[in-house]
């Protein structure tokens, strides 16, 4: 899910982009059977809904996995952003012209924050850390729910995935 226009040989990439080859809006019921899949990934798209939406789509990603079946989200990591704007140390520095190299405004410390918070759409969103993702994924019915740093898996089908691992929140689930 969010995948705009990328594929993934073996994945249905899906996005709510009109131009985009699989078009799902996945806040909404899913035309999947219950039960049906085996992996799901979820790539910098929950920080753009909100929260209830939110909900929505972890009812149906839990719906569609078959037992085992295994869903991973990658969003941006608020906690990891506080910490560089808060530490204001060499690592803050060089995340900082990072995202100028690639482009975005960052001229002060306080820029990361705006940049995780308010940047890209993410303000009409809700933003995640770990303990937020896990009680809703384990309200939604998943167990087994864990943080993976970016490329890194249990399981070979969701290893480096990641099409932006700078500041990604990694988390997994499973469906009992």
């Amino acid at each position: 899910m969010g995948s705009f226009r990328g594929r993934r040989p073996g994945w249905i990439c899906t996005d709510v982009c009109w131009h985009t080859r699989s078009y799902l809006d996945a806040t909404r019921t899913w035309p999947v059977r219950s039960g049906s899949a085996s992996h799901i990934y979820s790539d910098n798209m929950i920080e753009h809904i909100r929260l209830e939406p939110a909900r929505r789509m972890f009812r149906e990603a839990r719906r569609v996995l078959a037992p085992g079946g295994r869903i991973r989200l990658s969003t941006p990591d608020v906690e990891h952003a506080v910490r560089l704007y808060l530490a204001r140390d060499d690592e803050t520095r060089r995340e900082m012209e990072e995202c100028r190299r690639r482009g975005y405004q960052a001229e002060h410390p306080v820029d990361l924050l705006r940049m995780t918070f308010q940047d890209c759409g993410h303000h009409a969103g809700f933003l995640w850390d770990f303990d937020a993702v896990e009680a809703e994924l384990r309200s939604a019915g998943f167990s087994a729910v864990r943080r993976y740093a970016p490329g890194q898996s249990d399981d070979p089908e969701l290893r480096n995935l990641e099409s932006r691992p700078q500041f990604a929140l990694i988390v997994e689930a499973v469906v009992a």
